[in-house]
């Protein structure tokens, strides 16, 4: 194994396998473990304020029969993400939901890690492409620099683009030629594919300026084998073990961890 056959690996919505997933508790225990790459997903409050969530309903998450996209920050506010069953010791029972503007304001205090920032369809349906980029370009403009914004939907990635986005990512939702056209013309700096439609053969996969990036992965020896195969950005719900493989680590942001 050569240095550059090992991945980095990206804590996708934080630390999910040992804290509530998308909240600043597992996010900073990934970024404590030395991850050099978080990915969040945002939705919009019925005050279109970005908080980091992935469901709009809110059933999995909170155990209640609400869409986030309909409440008020104040509801939202009170509202919290109980711990999976990790082991964890000394744990509280849950976590809050948090918005992006706290999010960012932690990622300040960490300025080598990269957050790419997802942006759910359910808000871009519910209040329109505009309003929902808008919404989510104004809070983390001033941390634009540390900051991809990524999506399922090309209309939103693109708008990012457009409006100087320095980086973007785009998520695979179907392998075929339609969207393998989709992917030549954004032209991203990342692609993001699920392990299911990511061909092995790099000779299979789409050709373009980009990086691939896979999810999600949670064991080492997969995650080497796709640096073996091209793929050196790897989503993982365990971040802190894989962290600890000798080999992994080599690619961690905090050396010493």
């Amino acid at each position: 194994m050569t240095e550059q056959t090992i991945p980095y690996l990206i804590a996708h919505r934080g630390y999910p396998a040992c804290y509530p997933e998308n909240t600043l508790a597992g996010l900073e225990a990934a970024m404590l473990a030395g991850t050099c790459f978080v990915e969040i997903d945002i939705q919009l409050s019925a005050r279109r304020t970005p908080f980091l969530c992935h469901d709009d309903h809110l059933q999995r998450l909170t155990g209640t029969d609400h869409c986030l996209t309909q409440l008020d920050d104040s509801v939202i506010n009170m509202l919290s993400v109980p711990y999976p069953d990790s082991g964890l010791a000394s744990t509280p029972e849950a976590e809050s939901l948090s918005d992006l503007i706290t999010f960012c304001q932690l990622l300040q205090e960490w300025p080598w890690v990269t957050a790419f920032v997802e942006i759910k369809l359910e808000s871009i349906a519910k209040f329109g492409l505009t309003a929902t980029m808008d919404a989510i370009l104004e809070v983390i403009h001033p941390y634009h620099k540390q900051c991809v914004i990524i999506s399922f939907d090309a209309r939103a990635v693109a708008f990012a683009r457009r409006q100087d986005a320095a980086r973007i990512g785009w998520v695979v939702p179907k392998w075929d030629n339609e969207h393998g056209i989709i992917a030549k013309q954004l032209a991203p700096e990342f692609l993001f594919c699920s392990t299911s439609r990511l061909p092995h053969d790099s000779h299979e996969r789409w050709q373009g300026p980009w990086q691939w990036v896979v999810y999600t992965v949670n064991d080492s020896h997969t995650a080497l084998r796709y640096a073996d195969e091209g793929v050196f950005l790897i989503e993982t719900d365990t971040i802190g073990a894989l962290l600890q493989h000798p080999l992994l680590k080599k690619n961690a942001c905090i050396q010493s961890l």
